[in-house]
């Protein structure tokens, strides 16, 4: 996130202004920073991506064989956007993978799972995500 400082569009005259840039979509956006609180978290700590890594091994829930109920738990971890529920969610069904159950909802929500995991972790690690991908791998299925 970088201060982009004062800007006058349609809103209030000066208001200060963070730009954000988000590499998977390869987008920048501007968001007034007395907005920010609520809206964006601060990216994840190296320490706590260690954390993140060491959970998806320790990990032992377990969720409804059920797609439509499973469907729904996850998502709402995914729609929180915590790394370690997304932890949850990607080592819940890369175990499924692995045991070759999973249904359509599951693929999509893996796929987002391993996205999203494997960026915030990439930029605490100051790796690329795929290199970050193949810890995960290893921490989930090790």
């Amino acid at each position: 996130m970088q201060s982009i400082g004062k800007r006058n569009f349609s809103g209030a005259n000066g208001s200060r202004f963070a730009q954000l840039f988000f590499p998977r979509h390869k987008m920048t956006m501007m968001i007034r920073e007395q907005d920010l609180v609520g809206i964006v978290r601060k990216p994840i700590a190296k320490n706590t991506a260690r954390e993140v890594l060491e959970h998806i091994g320790t990990f032992k829930g377990r969720v409804s064989d059920q797609w439509k109920t499973r469907e729904g738990v996850l998502q709402k971890k995914l729609d929180d956007g915590d790394p370690f529920a997304l932890a949850e969610v990607y080592k819940t069904l890369r175990l499924r993978q692995q045991a070759d159950t999973l249904s359509a909802a599951d693929r999509r929500q893996l796929s987002q799972s391993e996205a999203r995991l494997s960026e915030e972790l990439a930029m605490a690690f100051g790796h690329e995500p795929d290199k970050v991908l193949q810890r995960m791998e290893a921490s989930a299925l090790g």
